[in-house]
Order: structure tokens, then sequence, then C-alpha cells
């Protein structure tokens, strides 16, 4: 991705929309991402948004993505994208995508031996609460990022973002391999 104008970080740093996702954007634009880890991907315009802004490290082709969603089983009050056109939109967007169906509960589970740990976590939703999907994110997060990890989360879906300590448990930044 090109260098954002000034007119474009006054933009994401001010006006940007939604409010409670600033925080990530910021992040996005300021630090260079290999690897994203999204918890909840809901309608994708987050993602969307966030691709354009990020841009990898040197070295790194290809920003590595990984998401988590129920997608055709989501509840059906909030806007969710399908499996197929979450697969559609990463491949236009130049992401090599892996997208794991499930509630999080589950699919964690069933793929945390598989994702590698991800520069930039993003939970939207469950994040801090006492519910299966909560408890399971809160298990299996050392193992899905590493000690130069940046985490964000949202204890409802949709609410308001925060950056979040890395677990002390994380593995080692040095022991992650980059892979693109």
């Amino acid at each position: 991705m090109a260098r954002l104008s000034w007119t474009q970080r006054l933009y994401w740093r001010y006006f940007s929309k939604p409010v409670s996702q600033r925080a990530l954007f910021l992040h996005a634009i300021e630090s260079p991402v290999a690897s994203i880890l999204e918890i909840g991907i809901g309608s994708g315009d987050r993602i969307r948004n966030l691709l354009v802004l990020c841009r990898p490290p040197e070295g790194v082709s290809q920003i590595r993505y990984a998401g988590v969603d129920p997608f055709e089983s989501a509840n059906a009050s909030a806007p969710h994208m399908n499996l197929k056109s979450a697969h559609r939109m990463l491949a236009e967007l130049g992401v090599k995508a892996h997208l794991i169906p499930g509630e999080p509960a589950n699919a964690l589970q069933r793929v945390v031996h598989t994702v590698m740990p991800s520069d930039l976590v993003i939970i939207d939703g469950e994040w801090g609460r006492d519910t299966v999907s909560g408890r399971a994110i809160a298990e299996w997060l050392p193992r899905l990022c590493h000690g130069g990890s940046t985490i964000f989360a949202s204890s409802t879906q949709g609410g308001m973002f925060v950056r979040v300590p890395v677990p002390a448990t994380a593995i080692e930044q040095s022991q992650v391999r980059r892979a693109a």
C-alpha cells in the first residue's frame, strides 16, 4: 500500500466511522502488520478498511489473515458475511486468508495449532465475559499471539475496541517465524 497523505491520515485519526474502531485504524496506520487474526468478522467492513490501511513490514510480500466467525449460522440480528463472500472479498484485497467457520469456543479449539501467532489480534465480542466463547478466547489467546502482538477487543459485538495487554504466557516473538 502507498503511504497515506496527510489529509488521509487526518481523516482516519479524527473523522473515520465508526468511532469505536478508530484506535484500531490508527494502529494499522502507524505500525507494520504481517499477520491479522480476527475473531468475529461481522459484515466485513472493518477488515476491508483495515487492510487498505495496513502495510506489511519489509521482507513480507503479503499480509496473512485468519478469521473466525459463525458466517451462515450467525444470529440474524446483525449483518454478517457468508463464507463464500468473505473468501471473495479477501482474495480481491490480495490477502492470503484462512477462514474458520464456527463459534469461537469450537473453532479456536480446532485450529489453534495450525494458525500461527498473529501481529494484530481483533476480538469483536465476548471479551472478558463469562461465557463459553469468552472463556475459550481467554484460554487460547496466549497461543494465538506473541510478545510483540497488539490485541484490540470489545466485550460486545460492534462495541468500543480497547487495547488489551498481551498475556504473559504468550509465545516469545523470537520463536515466531515470518511466513507470508
